[in-house]
């Protein structure tokens, strides 16, 4: 099958998947940003990348660089992974095990970071506990998106295993055409 033949079959699931992870990226980055926000409001010193941005820009102007420069790094490293798929996809004889292997490396991928986002937004919340600020609201906020980025990660799986599907019966239909 020609590239051109192969993205008529899966384009939009590719789409789909890379859609969903930027989404469920979105849902988790605004209950950090506002435990985040609101850590700096009560004087927290942040650390790492975060602390040079503040220090450089401002505490309002440099923390919205720093989400900015995570999301575009996040958003590189899902399109370089969603091309991978287009690429084993387009494979012509162990596209078998290399397409699954990359909706691995996908799936793997944006669990870790989803997975780290939330840990770092509950390590957050823990700062503003400590500091005596009443948590219930950032908590619930905090459930809701994570819940919201839950189901978009678990649709993006479903979405992976579906251009498989598809990718197979075309690759069948295809190759009983010769």
């Amino acid at each position: 099958m020609s590239l051109r033949e192969l993205l008529k079959v899966n384009s939009r699931e590719h789409l789909a998947i890379y859609a969903l992870a930027a989404l469920a990226n979105l849902l988790l980055s605004i209950p950090q940003y506002l435990a985040v926000n609101t850590a700096l409001e009560l004087a927290v010193n942040p650390k790492g990348a975060t602390a040079s941005l503040i220090a450089q820009y401002g505490s309002s102007n440099g923390l919205v660089l720093d989400f900015l420069r995570s999301a575009l790094i996040f958003q590189g490293v899902m399109a370089a992974l969603v091309i991978g798929l287009v690429g084993a996809a387009s494979s012509q004889k162990s596209w078998k095990w290399q397409y699954p292997l990359t909706g691995v490396f996908v799936s793997t991928y944006l669990a870790y970071h989803l997975g780290g986002k939330f840990l770092n937004a509950l390590g957050w919340i823990g700062v503003l506990e400590t500091s005596g600020v009443s948590v219930s609201n950032v908590y619930g906020d905090l459930f809701w998106f994570g819940l919201g980025t839950a189901i978009c990660y678990l649709l993006g799986i479903l979405v992976l295993r579906r251009s498989y599907n598809r990718l197979a019966e075309a690759r069948d239909a295809h190759s009983r055409s010769y």
